[in-house]
């Protein structure tokens, strides 16, 4: 029967119209599919001290009062607790980590206590308050400072023994193996909600300068490489271990200069040349220099990629907090952007807790401090000391003289004159008219003064 051309018009209309609303629907279909998916990207907070010094509570111990924070000079673990503390509610615990870049267990009384008076080394002796300190607050790994070598290796090592976190040293070798004689790196893994974990490793390296300053404690024992040559030994095996953030954790400043001249063929503040020297390395925390750098940032040579350095001042002063973003690229993780800065933590309160836990050795410390060593007919103090000659300093000389003449009675060198030099080394020495106190003799030359191996 042929077809009514009405029936095929209006047949034709309603296939037609199905045709472009079956179009009209898959258009944006394709369009979604062909729309990229978000990257996957995660973020996390790697916080710093360096220099602690002995210090937990903000106390003078040389004046026997807190420290005025008018000046804005507050010190201590316990302030730097707080921080931390504020940062990790901030971050999320688990994308922080905590370092620290050396110089820990000398500089104050406290510190020397619990290695001379009272040390952690005697058989059932008292564990050292940085190493509760610290393992309180949740430390993840500390680089050697020079300073941990002051008091001899058996007192490092059982500091090292009482901490919950490794004591990293990749330029700390035995002398006779020249293997590392503590940990070269430590390696940490934060989750991600993306299914893999992002693995940082922190590479310690400690100061070539010890084998001078503390040659009595280590010549035999160990030897102190330069910091650039263990990092470019180290760092590449980071990397190849799967490390997707590699951070340097040095007791060297980022000057390029050393104290010391031509005696060792090692750089003293090598942290900039590490970062200029060795590809790999995402950020350097520095110590040892006492000085404040919130951020800087220097190009590697051979990658022109940006390292990021930031030293947290000293004595818990500062806390560095490097912040890295990561973006998922070819299947690992690619830091995108990274910074630092520095809290203060003069605005900062104590945290009890750590005030707390140590209450009974800093009342100990303080009551040794006290203690009168003997006594004096007149006040003397360094005031003028540097420009004009003063009692205070010629007694320094006398007891230097009359010790090393003690030393050498009945020796080969007996029969020689001893010279003895003295500096000021504090304007703010005190030493009062009548009974003498263990404070007062400590403040003629205090640890906390700088010093070119600070």
């Amino acid at each position: 029967m042929p077809l009514n051309r009405r029936a095929f018009l209006e047949a034709s209309a309603v296939v037609g119209a199905g045709a472009a609303l079956t179009a009209g629907v898959s258009a944006p279909a394709e369009a979604h599919e062909a729309r990229p998916r978000p990257a996957k990207r995660y973020s996390f907070t790697v916080m710093g001290t360096t220099d602690l010094h002995g210090n937990v509570f903000n106390w003078d111990y040389f004046t026997d009062k807190e420290f005025d924070d008018k000046a804005h000079n507050d010190v201590g673990l316990a302030k730097i607790s707080t921080l931390v503390n504020q940062v990790r509610a901030e971050k999320g615990e688990e994308n922080t980590l905590l370092i620290d870049a050396g110089d820990t267990i000398q500089g104050t009384q406290l510190s020397y206590y619990y290695a001379k008076v009272d040390p952690i080394t005697r058989t059932g002796g008292p564990v050292h308050p940085m190493a509760q300190a610290m393992n309180a607050i949740g430390y993840d790994a500390a680089a050697l400072g020079n300073h941990e070598f002051n008091y001899g290796i058996p007192v490092l090592r059982k500091f090292e023994e009482q901490c919950d976190f490794p004591l990293l040293g990749a330029n700390a070798l035995d002398a006779k193996t020249l293997r590392p004689a503590f940990a070269p790196y430590s390696m940490h893994c934060l989750r991600t909600p993306h299914g893999r974990d992002v693995k940082v490793a922190v590479l310690g390296l400690t100061n070539p300068g010890i084998a001078i300053w503390d040659k009595a404690n280590v010549t035999g024992k160990m030897v102190f490489p330069g910091l650039e040559e263990q990092a470019a030994k180290w760092v590449p095996k980071l990397r190849s271990m799967g490390a997707d953030v590699v951070i340097v954790s040095a007791h060297s400043g980022s000057s390029g200069t050393s104290s010391y001249g031509d005696q060792l063929p090692y750089v003293e503040n090598a942290a900039g040349l590490v970062a200029e020297q060795v590809p790999g390395i995402d950020a350097i925390l520095v110590g040892h220099a006492h000085t404040e750098i919130p951020e800087y940032r220097i190009a590697n040579k051979a990658t022109g990629k940006e390292v990021v350095l930031s030293e947290p001042l000293k004595w818990g002063q500062r806390l560095t907090l490097f912040s890295f973003d990561l973006v998922w690229e070819k299947g690992r993780w690619v830091v995108e952007k990274s910074g630092a800065q520095v809290l203060n933590s003069n605005t900062a309160a104590e945290d009890p807790e750590i005030t707390g836990l140590l209450a009974d050795e800093h009342k100990k410390v303080v009551a040794y401090v006290n203690q009168v060593i003997g006594t004096s007919t007149a006040a003397m103090t360094t005031a003028d000391a540097p420009w004009k000659d003063e009692p205070i300093i010629d007694l320094i000389n006398v007891v230097q003289a009359e010790t090393v003449k003690a030393a050498l009675a009945g020796g080969a060198y007996a029969g020689l004159p001893v010279l003895s030099q003295a500096s000021c080394f504090s304007r703010t020495a005190r030493i009062p008219a009548g009974e003498i106190s263990i404070k007062d003799a400590a403040g003629l030359y205090p640890s906390r003064t700088p010093s070119k191996r600070a």
